[in-house]
């Protein structure tokens, strides 16, 4: 098991270059550190993170519809390339929309071409909009699937499921008869 010392390495340099940019930032788990910053941050800690560790690989955006109700994406990245027995630390790094309703966070791919496809992926699947995403078209989803509809989402319903809560509710209304 690691004993963190890379770990914090990386940790004290993000710190140390962005400041209070950064609204969290932990090692949760050996190579794994989360952070959070707000839109437009990501690209800049995307940028030093390609410069000062040669950030190698994008391994996948996901998105996060939270119990108090913010959507956010969190993208998860390499940023220290393995070399002999050295391993990577892969960064989490969390922008949340700013309004639940219009989620718009600013696109990655002007800093990381890779990030074209998790970008259209999430926006599909969670309803975030990429500003200045080159190409923002379904991806996922069949283009007979309703507009602003997004399965990820917390407050997303199948018809059974509606029809079953609708079911429960005529129980419960009966019961109280």
């Amino acid at each position: 098991m690691s004993d963190l010392k890379r770990e914090q390495q990386v940790v004290d340099a993000l710190k140390s270059h962005f400041g209070e940019k950064l609204l969290s930032i932990e090692t949760t788990f050996p190579r794994r550190i989360d952070c959070t910053v707000k839109d437009p941050d990501h690209l800049e800690v995307f940028k030093f993170a390609k410069e000062k560790w040669k950030a190698w690989h994008l391994i996948a955006i996901s998105s996060v519809d939270t119990p108090d109700g913010v959507i956010a994406a969190v993208y998860h990245f390499d940023i220290v390339p393995p070399h002999g027995t050295e391993t990577a630390i892969t960064l989490n790094l969390r922008v949340d929309a700013p309004n639940r309703e219009k989620a718009e966070i600013t696109s990655a791919v002007s800093v990381i071409p890779g990030a074209q496809f998790f970008e259209r992926e999430t926006h599909d699947l969670m309803g975030i909009y990429f500003k200045g995403h080159p190409q923002l078209d379904r991806l996922i989803l069949p283009d007979d699937f309703p507009d602003n509809v997004h399965p990820l989402r917390k407050d997303f319903l199948l018809e059974i499921q509606k029809e079953e809560a609708a079911k429960k509710a005529a129980r419960a209304a009966r019961a109280k008869k």
